[in-house]
């Protein structure tokens, strides 16, 4: 109990009286009660504005998984397309990263024209090269006395060699104007060619029982030129194995 003559150590609201001769054990309690009161105030202060942090209760937390699922499924998708129309497709980007077997039987006939046209240059190159060369030359003594042929016979001879040595250094001419107007895909192609003679030589038929009735079907493969026509040389493959074992 707190007697009359207690003085007031604090002022408005906030203050507590403590009586003036109070014992240590009253003063103890009485500041207790104060803690417990400013907590209970405190909880009442903070309780309000902490419900507002915790998840939406209900369906509302079950539609968040959903929401979050879809959206990703949505971008993952956006993505996917834009990747598509980004990347060429291999048919029609002879330089892409992956040289596909039309592309590569395309490039073969481009570079067996270069072979040829370069073959073309080459044999008329020499051949006036050796022409003019040879009518330098004693033609009478040479053919008479080396080879003991008219001397006509010997030039035409020299000249038509000539041409012929034009003619076989060409390709090597062709292949390298190729390979230098297509570096990209130069090495693509070797892989392809490597593959693509391995596949003719596993699958071509043995040339040992050909005959005029049944004769052996581009054994090299050189007339494939392109994914139709190597599926259409199987097929010839098959049908020679399927007449050679009904002859036999």
């Amino acid at each position: 109990m707190l007697s009359a003559s207690s003085r007031q150590s604090c002022v408005a609201g906030k203050r507590i009286l403590f009586p003036r001769h109070a014992s240590p054990r009253h003063t103890s309690t009485l500041q207790g009660t104060i803690k417990r009161a400013r907590n209970l105030r405190s909880d009442a202060t903070i309780r309000p504005l902490s419900t507002t942090t915790h998840p939406p209760s209900g369906n509302n937390t079950e539609n968040v998984p959903a929401t979050t699922a879809t959206a990703t499924a949505t971008a993952t998708a956006a993505t996917a397309a834009a990747t598509a129309r980004a990347t060429p497709t291999s048919g029609n980007d002879p330089a892409g990263d992956n040289l596909n077997w039309n592309t590569f039987f395309r490039l073969r006939k481009v570079r067996r024209r270069y072979n040829l046209a370069a073959s073309m240059v080459t044999s008329v190159g020499t051949t006036v090269s050796g022409i003019a060369v040879l009518s330098r030359q004693d033609i009478d003594a040479i053919g008479g006395q080396l080879f003991g042929m008219d001397p006509f016979v010997v030039l035409g001879l020299a000249t038509v060699g000539c041409g012929a040595m034009g003619w076989l250094a060409g390709p090597f001419l062709g292949n390298a104007v190729f390979n230098l107007v297509n570096q990209r895909v130069k090495d693509q192609m070797a892989l392809k060619e490597k593959g693509f003679y391995a596949r003719i030589k596993r699958f071509r038929v043995d040339p040992s029982s050909q005959s005029l009735s049944n004769p052996v079907p581009d054994y090299y493969g050189e007339k494939i030129g392109s994914v139709a026509g190597y599926r259409q040389w199987l097929k010839d493959q098959r049908a020679y194995n399927k007449k050679r074992q009904s002859f036999v």
